[in-house]
Formats: structure tokens, sequence, C-alpha cells
């Protein structure tokens, strides 16, 4: 696993040690992709999926799907 996909996955764990809001974990994903420029295929996907679940009910993942998206796509 690449250094930003480590550091991606770490910061997320830090976000819900208050908590599961799926719009703040959409912002972080947001914000991650224009900070970062992300070569790695799978990364990309992951945290454009995830910047995505804020665009409606429909889209949002519970926490444990969360986890498990990140797992199947990242791990």
């Amino acid at each position: 696993m690449n250094e930003l996909t480590q550091e991606f996955i770490r910061n997320i764990n830090i976000l819900l040690e208050n908590g599961y809001n799926p719009r703040d974990v959409a912002r972080y994903a947001f914000l991650f992709s224009l900070d970062h420029k992300i070569e790695d295929r799978k990364l990309e996907y992951v945290v454009d999926y995830i910047g995505g679940m804020d665009a409606g009910p429909e889209f949002e993942l519970t926490r444990e799907e969360l986890f498990e998206f990140i797992k199947q796509n990242l791990l």
C-alpha cells in the first residue's frame, strides 16, 4: 500500500474518532482530492466515490459500509 493511501485511511480513521457523519467524510475526501495528485487508480476511485456521498442520501454509506468499501477497494 502506498504512502498516500495510508495517509487517506489514517485520516479517515482520525475523522471517525469523533463519530460518523457522511457529509464530513465526503468533504474530507473532496479536499484530499484537491490537495493531492492521486496517481493510484484504486485510491482515486475510492476518494471520488466517497467524495460524492454528499450528493444525496441515496449515495451515503453507513459507517460499516464505508469500512467495507475501503477494505474491498484498497486493502
